[in-house]
């Protein structure tokens, strides 16, 4: 063992998780328990849990890693990170919450009654959070290589395996919980490093940017059209995250989650302004020591804090890994075992969906590690942009649409859809094979799918039957809903 504090502390993160997850498998029996949690969490509980899901190993790491590579250009992914969620605030959060579903798919299906959409959906699902998946074993594969001097694939295998356990033993509860856990320790480290970092500077920030002048100015990386369409992705990418939206079904009601949005803000909010103030100091302190971005946050903490510190950092950084692949192989999960399986086999009882769901979130885990292999080296707040461009061009314009616009119809949303999902797909292979220069398609992708839904919708009017019972249900304050049951 290369660093034994660090490593008791990863040991004792690994053991909570276990244990949480062990204690919640008599919440596992039913399928709204094991995907909602029963509904039943409050909004303070969902909002650090949400926060402990979205504060990835991109956030953690990727964030902190893309400053000190580059400068002011890599704020962008802390600004848009943050973004997003004014955007969930007022125009998702609430509304999807009052539909009452399980899944994306189950909120697209419903609103239009349609299979083709709800296939869809589904795929857009499992893309989005494979792309999502693969930044955060690589971020693993990293970690417990310069904890434990691991080689990558082991580790990679050993931190999926983790995974996959405590999904199958405690489903969304247990999720729900050990983000929470993770959620604390996540921002109390980054706090605890910004503060000893600042210490360096007599915590005068304006001390910290006079070292490092040069990298306090845009287009060390990105240009201008670059910049735009990163944020742009990024905002709109958040309010189009499936693991992200299904935690908004585990509110009772959507007044709940919309305090959860509000809470979430503040949370993210103060760990994102977080980020950059450390990016930078370990552009001061370390130079170009770092053999990688994804590892600067970790070598800054060990320069300020000696070992403990390191400890507490990679321990929090793993917590951020398992806490964000278990959303994710939650979602997944549920896009093949509620939404392709209740489909195929209509009727199908809640202990065999629960069941089915067990042994897709198997599957899933052994699909991460897979994946994370195939991407070593990449920085995964790099990566995790590409899961926010499909899911911005693939969810949102459908959501947005489907929530604000009674013109919608099943053709317009599913041929929005296709274009968003399949065009941004397109547009990001081609971009890694360096054939065009644009990192994150989203200027393009996202109005082009807003533009055919409202198109096609327009030339097919057949607008479901039920659009303003739904319009109704979705916009009408709770007590409304009350007093209409009464």
């Amino acid at each position: 063992m290369q660093q034994p504090i660090a490593t008791a502390l990863v040991g004792v993160i690994v053991a909570i998780s276990i244990i949480v997850a062990f204690l919640s498998r008599k919440y596992t029996k039913s399928t709204a328990e094991f995907y909602v949690a029963g509904r039943g969490i409050s909004a303070i509980q969902n909002a650090l849990a949400l926060s402990g899901d979205y504060m990835s190993a991109a956030s953690f790491l990727g964030v902190a890693g893309l400053v000190w590579a580059y400068g002011y250009d890599g704020i962008w992914y802390a600004a848009g990170f943050f973004g997003g969620w004014l955007v969930l605030l007022l125009f998702l959060a609430s509304p999807i919450r009052r539909f009452g579903a399980y899944t994306i798919a189950d909120f697209v299906a419903g609103r239009f009654h349609s299979r083709p959409l709800r296939i869809t959906a589904m795929i857009g699902t499992l893309l989005v959070s494979l792309f999502y998946i693969v930044p955060q074993m690589v971020g693993a594969g990293e970690l417990l290589g310069l904890l434990l001097g691991w080689e990558y694939v082991f580790a990679v295998a050993i931190a999926g395996t983790l995974i996959t356990v405590y999904v199958v033993l405690g489903g969304m509860r247990a999720t729900t919980y050990n983000q929470i856990i993770q959620c604390i320790l996540l921002w109390t480290a980054m706090f605890v490093v910004m503060t000893l970092a600042l210490g360096k500077f007599n915590f005068n920030y304006s001390n910290l940017l006079s070292t490092v002048k040069e990298y306090t100015v845009p287009g060390r990386w990105l240009d201008f059209k670059n910049s735009f369409a990163l944020i742009f992705g990024l905002v709109l990418g958040t309010a189009g995250l499936p693991h992200i939206l299904i935690r908004f079904y585990t509110n009772p009601s959507g007044r709940s989650a919309r305090w959860t949005a509000v809470w979430t803000l503040f949370i993210i909010g103060t760990f994102y302004m977080m980020t950059p103030v450390v990016g930078l100091a370990a552009r001061s302190l370390l130079g170009n020591s770092p053999p990688t971005t994804n590892l600067v946050l970790p070598m800054l903490a060990q320069y300020v804090g000696g070992e403990w510190m390191m400890g507490v950092v990679i321990a929090g950084a793993f917590a951020a890994i398992l806490s964000t692949v278990a959303g994710l192989v939650i979602a997944s999960t549920g896009a093949i075992a509620h939404d392709l399986f209740t489909m195929l086999v209509p009727g199908a009882s809640d202990k065999r969906q629960v069941l089915v769901a067990k042994l897709t979130s198997i599957g899933v885990g052994i699909i991460a590690i897979l994946t994370g292999l195939v991407f070593r080296g990449y920085n995964v707040a790099f990566l995790v942009g590409l899961a926010f461009a499909i899911a911005a061009s693939t969810f949102f314009p459908v959501l947005m649409m489907g929530v604000w616009w009674k013109g919608t119809t099943e053709k317009g949303a599913l041929a929005g859809m296709i274009v968003g999902m399949v065009g941004s797909a397109v547009m990001i292979v081609t971009s890694l094979l360096k054939l065009q220069s644009l990192m994150n398609p989203s200027i393009i992708t996202v109005p082009a799918a807003f533009i055919t839904i409202w198109a096609v919708s327009k030339i097919d009017g057949k607008t479901p039957h039920d659009t303003m019972e739904f319009m109704h249900k979705v916009h009408m304050p709770e007590k409304v809903h009350e007093r209409d049951n009464g």
